[in-house]
C-alpha cells in the first residue's frame, strides 16, 4: 500500500490532496505532510482533498483530527472536501463527518 500526494497554494487556501490508502502503514507520510501545511499556514485555509482516498482507518482519522486542532491553534480552518462514498462512510461511523467535512457549499 502507497500513499502519495499532492500540495497546491493559491493565496490563503492550500490544498493537500493525499492519493491511496490512508491506513497504519501510511499514515505517517499523511502526518508530515499535514504537520508542514499547518506549520506553514497562518490563518486562512486548508483543505484536505480526500476525491482519491481509497481507504481511511482510525490511525489516518486521528492524524486529521490532530492536524485540525494544530490548524485551528495557528487561527486557521482545516477542513476535509470531496470525500468518496467509502471516506464518507467512516467518518459517518465515527460521528465526524459534521465536524471534519467541509462540503461544497461551506467555501
Amino acid at each position: 500500500m502507497s500513499l502519495e500526494y499532492r500540495v497546491e497554494r493559491q493565496g490563503n487556501v492550500t490544498t493537500v490532496a493525499p492519493i491511496g490508502d490512508v491506513s497504519l502503514e501510511t499514515v505517517e507520510a499523511m502526518r508530515e505532510v499535514l504537520r508542514s501545511a499547518v506549520a506553514t499556514h497562518d490563518g486562512g485555509r486548508i483543505d484536505v482533498d480526500m476525491q482519491a482516498v481509497t481507504f481511511l482507518d482510525s490511525s489516518g482519522i486521528g492524524v486529521l483530527v490532530a492536524a485540525q486542532r494544530a490548524a485551528a491553534a495557528r487561527a486557521t480552518r482545516l477542513m476535509l472536501c470531496n470525500p468518496g462514498p467509502m471516506v464518507r462512510m467512516v467518518l459517518e461511523i465515527s460521528n465526524l463527518d459534521k465536524t471534519l467535512v467541509r462540503e461544497a457549499t461551506d467555501a
